[in-house]
């Protein structure tokens, strides 16, 4: 009888142990195995525009970033009204890789395309996409390295002074487009970005930390 009830005290801790080995086997599978294949097959899907790792090459440069006494503005408004919708890319394009196939995807080639070069590069997270447009945060230190990766030139660095500027770098009065903004000169602002603030603190120090 002793024997029996030591059975039967041993049998449901050796259960409950081959249960959490089978649990801590699925979790292991999903989170180190199944997930990353998933993730990675996403990321390998074929583009006839870029790849994922073309998508990704501005992003994962090493560069030394330095502030200034200036921000970076894109001389595109974000106000901006077409008589047509604008082309909607995917997300796996970018601005630089679809110029010379779709221009701007606007009637106006001069606007900005939208699809967040120059974000990717923002060591501040300062770029936000509004309306098809980049959208200059007052995160922005004034690094610059936002300005190389724009296919259409259209972000500048101004002084953190600047009050009023066109806000548009379409400046050939004939140049064909239904922009409700064209040439206008609007009030000079840099917004707190939509992230938190808080985040966006924690994320400097980290990469600073790196």
């Amino acid at each position: 009888m002793v024997k029996f009830g030591g059975y039967s005290v041993i049998l449901p801790i050796i259960l409950f142990i081959l249960i959490l080995l089978i649990v801590c086997v699925v979790v292991t599978f999903i989170y180190y195995i199944f997930l990353p294949k998933l993730e990675k097959q996403g990321n390998n899907i074929k583009d006839a525009i870029v790849s994922f790792e073309e998508k990704n090459y501005v992003k994962d440069l090493d560069i030394a970033v330095e502030s200034s006494d200036k921000k970076a503005l894109v001389l595109c408004s974000c106000n901006k009204k077409f008589q047509l919708n604008p082309i909607s890319f995917k997300e796996q394009h970018t601005c630089f890789m679809v110029k010379d196939v779709h221009g701007s995807g606007t009637d106006c080639r001069y606007a900005c395309i939208g699809l967040g070069d120059c974000a990717k590069v923002c060591p501040q997270q300062a770029i936000d996409i509004i309306n098809h447009t980049a959208v200059v945060s007052s995160l922005c230190i004034g690094c610059g390295r936002c300005i190389s990766v724009c296919p259409q030139k259209i972000i500048t660095l101004v002084s953190k002074a600047s009050m009023k500027m066109v806000i548009c770098n379409n400046v050939n009065p004939d140049e064909r487009t239904s922009c409700s903004d064209k040439g206008k000169e609007e009030n000079v602002q840099w917004n707190a970005s939509k992230r938190f603030k808080i985040w966006s603190y924690c994320y400097r120090i980290i990469k600073r930390t790196k």
